[in-house]
């Protein structure tokens, strides 16, 4: 699930960027940017949202051992 999370991450950061850069440089319609850019930010806050919940999860499990 970490390496799909990873990869869902790193496809949202270069949509972002291709979305900022098409743009900057007019390469294409307006709607069309807008929904890249969005689709890229959904998967980066997914991906950031799983690592936060999977970091959270394991730090509740070292406190029930104690």
């Amino acid at each position: 699930m970490k390496t799909i999370t990873i990869i869902g991450g790193m496809t949202g950061i270069l949509l972002a960027v291709l979305a900022y850069f098409a743009e900057i440089q007019n390469w294409i319609g307006m709607e069309a940017i807008l929904t890249v850019g969005f689709i890229g930010y959904v998967l980066i806050i997914t991906a950031i949202a799983y690592f936060l919940l999977s970091w959270m999860y394991k730090g509740s499990k070292k406190l029930e051992m104690l």
